[in-house]
């Protein structure tokens, strides 16, 4: 078998182990792919995501590493590792990783400036960064739901924050909310939060009417009478959802 031949059957094997969940093995074919081509960058990915989803953060960060020796300023590789930087709070390793993103206007390197600030509670950095990504639609060209949970978050800092949020959100929704549950609650959870208790109810209320796999919503519904200390209406939903079990 020649080497590229054997690289390929063995990447195959991994994706097909990995569909079974059986990731330990899916490693092992990958790496033997990977011994017979290093600078693979692809290959080099697939190794460091599956290290992150074996919660092993150290050797996918080294895979990342190893991507950006072949492909110095890879826009994939720098997200994916920036992703995992982010998830163990290495801030001081992001601040090195992000002006390595050449395209200063993509959502990879606004999204990361904006986790920074995050980070470091910077109240002025997060408005700054909330700006630019509400003024440019890139963020809408990968859904990305953590970005949104980020977004709930920091709700509360303060009004620009609402108001780019907001906007952010309002794009979000329209884009994903029919094929996409998550967003309709992630967006009516922050709506709750700001206290827009009735845009609230109409975002929750529309996909109830239009879906019957509804309990989260009209549990969050709940939470939004709650808050607003709406006592008929809270009755009422719990007539409701007594009819519903």
């Amino acid at each position: 078998m020649s080497a590229n031949k054997e690289k390929n059957y063995n990447f195959i094997k991994g994706l097909n182990e990995y569909q079974k969940n059986d990731k330990v093995s899916a490693l092992e074919n990958y790496k033997k792919a990977y011994e017979v081509d290093k600078n693979n960058v692809v290959l080099l990915n697939e190794i460091a995501y599956l290290y992150v989803d074996l919660g092993n953060y150290e050797e996918a960060e080294n895979y990342y590493k190893k991507a950006l020796e072949v492909k110095p300023n890879d826009e994939n590789s720098l997200k994916n590792l920036l992703q995992l930087l982010y998830l163990e709070n290495k801030r001081t390793e992001m601040k090195k990783y992000i002006p390595m993103v050449i395209d200063r206007n993509s959502f990879v390197y606004n999204l990361n400036n904006f986790r920074v600030a995050i980070l470091e509670n910077d109240e002025d950095k997060v408005e700054k960064s909330l700006l630019k990504i509400s003024s440019n639609d890139k963020f809408l060209e990968e859904y990305n739901e953590n970005f949104y949970i980020d977004l709930t978050s920091v709700a509360g800092l303060s009004d620009n924050t609402i108001k780019y949020s907001n906007t952010i959100f309002e794009k979000a929704y329209r884009k994903y909310s029919s094929k996409n549950k998550n967003i309709v609650k992630i967006y009516a959870n922050f709506l709750i939060e700001i206290k827009e208790y009735r845009k609230a109810e109409d975002i929750l209320m529309k996909y109830i009417v239009n879906n019957e796999n509804n309990l989260d919503e009209y549990a969050l519904l709940k939470t939004l009478y709650t808050k607003e200390n709406n006592k008929q209406k809270l009755e009422n939903l719990k007539k409701i959802l007594r009819n519903k079990m």
